[in-house]
């Protein structure tokens, strides 16, 4: 498509950190594209994916789209970002209604400055193959319609120069070999592969256990296209689960499942098909589109060099990103290529590189421990680590629930390679007053996408109707949803280190052990049950009837500096009054409000109306856990609580407690 006359002289000079001037307003900009101006058309098209309709239509009309009487502008600019340093933090030209860079001066705002929220929208600028500008961008542009065979150039590039010149990435332990790999050939027009058997082989070994071949057509596409990558790269070796596994044998995918560390961690590129909703979808094609292939000269000057101009492309991985099985791969990984929903990513221990061109360095030198961390610091980040994986792993879903350990197994593994401890059902013992108490992220947050009440593993299609017991109550496996760990500064660390500040203690002291399970462990791909036994203090309490936003909001609480861990009034609808147990109703009258101790989270909502009473047990000083006792007398956990006053337990004897 052509351009129009007021975008025929721009230049990326020109826009490159400057406000220029567009169109008078969008209107115009609509109508120019319309009108076959491929520039004007695609920044239509930004626009229209981030404007909301009432204010679309107020700028089409002529009319403000802010507050009645603030003072604003329809003129519609360009401004350039990130050219410089090649482009790595992805060379973008803004397309704004006033201008994107405001500047106030001696209390007077630029004149062209709109008031906010923000009304506008980036395009990406990027190399065009077999072209190099003199701004040397590293951004490029694959897609089924635009360069579709330039994702193995880019792919060959990243690689060879992870191999080339990143020392962590090419550290490992050992070159073994998966227990089975496809031998894809070495030519690209090879009909068949084959299956090895490499017990007992290296990387670099004559393989003669050789199965028969499959044609490659027999193979599902999502395979095929992985096989023919392979082939692309130099690669002769692959490892696809659903081949190398035997499908249907419990032993051999148990035994394959504890090995995933190894098969990750050892393989030369790790290839994650993001886009891929199923093996029969295949991934290599990238279905992103712009309305109009455009591209702007870089100097008026130097006419024929050019830039090529698109519609900013997502960083979302796709649909893998959801699934729990598919986050150790992303972890363990030295090396990844992930063909993510529109554009690629090259991810490696030291940085990771998108296509678009924006670039972010990873590794960094450990920081450093204080005199008061000493010889716990290499412990405290390797649980700080494992802290945000299982943070990550608790938004995945499971086609089978049940497989909530195997999934992570290899995770543990790598974690418990520092921490050398017991991993009780998700929760390391050398952990374990910090590890009891984990939150449901709606506890605590608003982002959207963590804002999401857990509830009890249900059945599926691959497990049946029937309830899902998958692990104890008092572990983060217990549910499904996102949860996390809040206590990460100095202060709440110490707690937890702290024996003064430690409510229980274990119940087996020679040598400590918090639980006689011997069924439990990193390779254990299978814990719903595992009983601890530990000394603490359980208080029988009431939920009361009353509201707790109407108890803070009445000043019937101390100032404390804990509730500000509840920023929003919301949560409050997911939590309790506590009060202790005396006999007699909850009741919502003055006197029973000042009876009020503790404010109790249940982690599903929906048991909150059918447990009464509750029992709380203090873990540390300021945070505890609400438990339902059984008819045995053991008890499970509910959820957490968080204590009015510190003083209300201090009448209670130490006992023994059971924890399922």
């Amino acid at each position: 498509m052509p351009l129009c006359q007021r975008c025929l002289p721009l230049t990326i000079d020109e826009l490159v950190d400057n406000d220029v001037l567009f169109h008078p307003n969008i209107a115009s900009l609509k109508a120019s594209g319309e009108n076959g101006c491929a520039f004007c058309l695609l920044c239509w098209h930004a626009l229209l994916k981030v404007i909301n309709k009432r204010q679309l239509n107020n700028l089409l009309a002529g009319e403000s789209a802010w507050g009645e009487g603030e003072r604003w502008t329809p003129t519609i600019w360009l401004r350039g970002w990130h050219f410089h340093n090649s482009g790595r933090e992805g060379a973008k030209i803004d397309v704004s209604c006033g201008v994107s860079m405001a500047v106030c001066i001696d209390g007077e705002w630029e004149p062209n400055r709109n008031p906010m929220p923000y009304v506008g929208a980036r395009l990406a600028v990027y190399e065009l193959p077999g072209q190099q500008s003199k701004y040397q961008l590293v951004g490029r542009r694959s897609t089924a319609d635009q360069n579709p065979e330039l994702h193995i150039q880019l792919i060959q590039k990243w690689l060879d120069n992870c191999r080339t010149n990143h020392k962590a990435c090419n550290a490992r332990p050992d070159d073994e070999m998966p227990t089975r790999v496809i031998d894809v050939g070495d030519t690209n027009n090879k009909p068949s592969v084959r299956l090895v058997s490499t017990e007992g082989m290296r990387e670099h070994d004559t393989y003669n256990d050789m199965t028969q071949g499959v044609s490659i057509t027999e193979v599902a596409k999502t395979h095929r296209e992985l096989i023919l990558l392979a082939r692309s790269l130099g690669i002769r070796y692959v490892w696809i689960d659903a081949l190398c596994i035997i499908q249907g044998d419990t032993a051999d995918w148990e035994r394959e499942s504890r090995t995933m560390a190894r098969v990750y961690g050892n393989a030369v590129l790790t290839v994650i098909a993001g886009r891929s909703a199923g093996t029969k979808d295949g991934f290599i094609t990238n279905a992103f589109q712009n309305p109009a292939s455009c591209q702007l000269p870089v100097s008026a000057t130097d006419s024929p060099n050019t830039l090529g101009v698109g519609l900013s492309r997502s960083q979302n991985l796709g649909p893998t990103s959801s699934r729990g099985w598919c986050l150790q791969e992303r972890i363990l990984s030295r090396r990844a290529i992930i063909f993510a929903e529109e554009q690629l990513v090259f991810r490696c221990v030291t940085q990771n590189i998108w296509e678009d061109g924006e670039t972010k360095t990873i590794l960094t030198p450990p920081p450093k421990p204080s005199a008061a961390q000493g010889a716990l610091a290499p412990h405290e980040r390797a649980l700080k680590e494992w802290y945000n994986t299982i943070f990550q792993f608790s938004q995945c879903a499971l086609s089978n629930p049940h497989d909530i350990f195997a999934a992570s197994t290899a995770l543990a593994q790598q974690t418990s390679a520092v921490l050398n401890s017991r991993f009780l059902a998700g929760i390391w013992e050398c952990d374990i007053v910090r590890g009891l108490l984990w939150r449901p992220c709606y506890h605590f947050t608003n982002v959207k996408f963590l804002d999401i009440p857990t509830v009890r593993p249900k059945g599926t299609k691959l497990t049946g109707s029937g309830p899902v017991i998958r692990a104890p109550s008092w572990s983060w496996a217990a549910v499904e949803g996102p949860v996390g760990q809040v206590a990460w500064n100095a202060v709440q660390v110490a707690r937890y280190r702290d024996g003064g500040k430690m409510m229980i203690r274990p119940k087996f002291t020679d040598p400590e052990r918090w639980s006689l399970d011997d069924k439990c462990g990193v390779d254990a791909l299978h814990m719903p049950a595992c009983e601890l036994q530990f000394v603490g203090r359980v208080v029988r309490m009431r939920v009361m009837e009353g509201s707790v936003e109407e108890w803070i909001q009445e000043g019937r609480k101390k100032a404390r500096h804990e509730w500000g861990k509840f920023p929003r009034i919301r949560e409050l609808g997911y939590s309790v009054l506590l009060g202790k147990d005396t006999g007699v109703d909850g009741t919502t009258d003055e006197d029973g409000l000042a009876d009020v101790v503790a404010v109790g989270f249940f982690d599903v909502v929906d048991e909150r109306d059918s447990v009464e009473p509750v029992w709380c047990l203090p873990v540390v000083s300021n945070n505890g856990l609400m438990l339902r006792k059984r008819s045995d007398g053991k008890f499970c956990r509910l959820g957490w609580f968080v204590p009015e006053r510190e003083d209300w337990y201090s009448g209670q004897r130490d006992e023994g407690i059971s924890l399922c």
